[in-house]
């Protein structure tokens, strides 16, 4: 699920800039690895840019014209643009480093556009290529102003919390800074509807690739840190569920399943555009 720690993680904001694409011989290979069902379909994207906030059910333009050419909905393999939600295998596995000169390739471009959509789609503070169904060492994260706002002034001081840009961070490693932990609740976006308590170390440094391929490293503490270790987990194939404080998983609508007599659906699909997506704004709904 899970933030660079605005100014105390990078000086500059990494930006998604187009990017000439070349193939890529390790998404191939997954492409044919059973583990992964075999059911990676890529066509040429073209670039790689942001996506904007007015959010549909699939990404639009030329760029995914071509990425959705002869496809349909029931054919649709990884990369997906939903998130794979616990039990599924690939949520288990250790994922597999990206090659440096194959990160700016036709695969791995694609891979990317279609975890930046994902996140956007969700509204997700953070995401991992396996969240889409694929096994490689990258994850995003972000923590918008509109994000952060979803709680309370009180929680956001208490937890340190501060705005983050998009950040893509390719074969990370990460170093504790301090020892100490904190245990807060997090959710996840493939355990969705459900929360638990998570100790995290307080200070952390992560080391890693960008986008283009060049190295960066950021330090983060806090709520910045604790997101930062939630989507190193995903790398290793650990869940919220593997590393919980025990007896804190909760139902995060269990209230609003009683107030409804049971009359309660939860969706898979995403915020859509149009009043179900406003009335979702976290300007709305406070969280505490």
């Amino acid at each position: 699920m899970f933030s660079r720690g605005l100014r105390s993680l990078m000086t500059e904001p990494a930006v998604l800039t187009p990017v000439k694409l070349r193939p890529c011989s390790r998404l191939r290979s997954l492409m044919t690895d059973p583990s992964v069902r075999g059911l990676i379909k890529l066509r040429p994207c073209g670039v790689l840019r942001s996506p904007v906030r007015g959010l549909v059910k699939r990404p639009r333009g030329v760029v995914t014209s071509f990425m959705n050419l002869g496809r349909s909905n029931k054919e649709d393999g990884p990369p997906y643009t939903h998130f794979v939600q616990i039990g599924d295998p690939v949520l288990k596995m250790k994922c597999q480093p990206v090659e440096k000169e194959e990160i700016q390739s036709e695969g791995i471009q694609t891979l990317l556009t279609r975890m930046v959509y994902t996140l956007e789609r969700y509204d997700g503070v953070g995401i991992s290529a396996p969240q889409i169904g694929i096994p490689l060492q990258i994850f995003i994260i972000q923590f918008t102003r509109s994000q952060m706002s979803g709680w309370t002034e009180k929680i956001q001081k208490e937890r340190n919390m501060e705005v983050v840009p998009l950040q893509i961070f390719i074969n990370p490693t990460l170093s504790i800074l301090d020892n100490s932990q904190i245990s807060s609740r997090e959710g996840c976006c493939s355990t969705h509807g459900y929360s638990c308590r998570v100790s995290r170390f307080k200070s952390v440094k992560l080391s890693a690739l960008n986008e283009e391929g060049n190295p960066v490293e950021v330090t983060a503490k806090d709520w910045t840190a604790r997101m930062i270790q939630h989507e190193m987990d995903h790398l290793n194939g650990y869940m919220i569920t593997d590393k919980m404080d025990p007896g804190t998983l909760s139902m995060d609508y269990w209230n609003i399943v009683n107030r409804r007599q049971g009359e309660f659906k939860l969706s898979f699909e995403g915020i859509k555009a149009g009043p179900k997506k406003w009335f979702s704004s976290p300007l709305i709904w406070k969280r505490s």
